[in-house]
Order: C-alpha cells, then structure tokens, then sequence
C-alpha cells in the first residue's frame, strides 16, 4: 500500500450506520479499515457486522489486543482464529504492543500464527517507534497514537528511513479541523506515509469519523 489513510472503525453499525456507509463508499484515499467488535471479535459472530465489513472495498484488519506482552499467547491466538473464521479480514491490527527488544520473539510468534491462520497482513500499534527490529516481523506499525498536541513532538530515529513510508501509521485524534492538513505534512516529513486524524475525542475517538470527509 502506497501512502494514504488508514480508519480505525470502532463503531458498531448500530449506533454509526453513517459512519459505515461513508467507509463503504470512501474512495482511493482510504487504503485499509481496522475492524474493532468489541476490543477483538466480540463473543459470537454478527449478521449486521459481517454485512457492514463484507460491503468494503479495501483490506480489512481484525483487531486483536496484545496487552502489551502480557496478555497469554492462546487467548491472542483464539480472536485471530475467531475473526478469520467469522469476518472477511484479510490481516489483523494487533494493538498495544510492546516497543521494547524484550517482546521481540514474543510478537515474532504472534505475527507467524496469524499468518498461519489465513491473515497474511500483519500491523503492530506501538502507539510509539518502537525498537528497529519490529520491523522484521510486521507489514506496518503504528509509530505514533495520540492528540495532535502530542503530534507536533513526533520524530522518527533513523531506522525507519531503511523502510517505505507506507509501512508506518500516524493515528491521530483531538486535532482541530485546521490542523489536519499540517498533520499529514508533519508525517510525512517523519516518514509516515499513512495517517488518520480526527477532530473526535474522549475515551474512545475512534467511535465514529472525523467532521471532515475522508
């Protein structure tokens, strides 16, 4: 994937059925969605959820919480199976992973066994750059998670010139309308070549879109 943006969708398409019909409808700009039932697959497979994903026009990534190296490697493991069997994803969003060189060959597992499970596109949320050799082991990852405040702080070690732009994700939320264009300007400059940012805030700013067209 070249540069463009990535949506974090966590939003069910009961509460943001606007919000889903906009995805599905989004043109080349939107490269992936991230697919989020209920921080992973949620407990049984939905009609209305498997409706509104099957209706998307680009990749569409499970998301599958890692818990920062602590959460147990069967339970990690189980929603990558759940989502493959029950959703059409094509790869998983795995969130909270650790950045550190100690959680290497721990995510080097968990990356191979999405991939044996029918996932082949594999993207790790660091939320920060992590240590370089993450790298190896991913298709994509998310090297900054923040407001936009947080944003203007951004900057990118070496190692991530040794790589495509497109392999590192900016998500950004609590950004005024006004700076979104000096968002993406800023990742681009620190070698980001795939950003979301929203205007929404709270607790969880990816429930819905941002008040600007995607």
């Amino acid at each position: 994937m070249t540069g463009g943006v990535v949506v974090p969708a966590y939003f069910h398409p009961a509460v943001a059925a606007g919000a889903w019909r906009a995805l599905a409808a989004a043109g080349d700009a939107v490269r992936a969605v991230v697919f989020n039932v209920d921080s992973g697959p949620g407990a049984a497979p939905e009609r209305e959820l498997l409706a509104v994903a099957a209706r998307l026009r680009v990749p569409v990534l499970g998301y599958v919480d890692a818990g920062y190296g602590a959460r147990p490697a069967a339970d990690v493991v189980a929603d990558l199976a759940r989502h493959r069997a029950w959703y059409p994803v094509t790869g998983v969003f795995l969130d909270r992973v650790p950045a550190g060189p100690a959680h290497l060959s721990h995510c080097a597992a968990l990356a191979a066994a999405a991939r044996r499970h029918g996932l082949p596109q594999v993207v790790f949320n660091h939320g920060v750059h992590p240590h370089h050799g993450y790298a190896a082991l991913a298709d994509a990852l998310v090297t900054f998670e923040g407001p936009a405040t947080a944003h203007r702080d951004v900057a990118a070690p070496r190692w991530v010139r040794d790589h495509p732009a497109a392999m590192f994700w900016h998500l950004v939320h609590d950004c005024p309308p006004d700076e979104a264009a000096a968002v993406r300007t800023r990742a681009a400059a620190h070698h980001a070549g795939m950003v979301y940012a929203t205007d929404r805030r709270g607790v969880n700013p990816w429930d819905g879109l941002p008040s600007w067209p995607l």
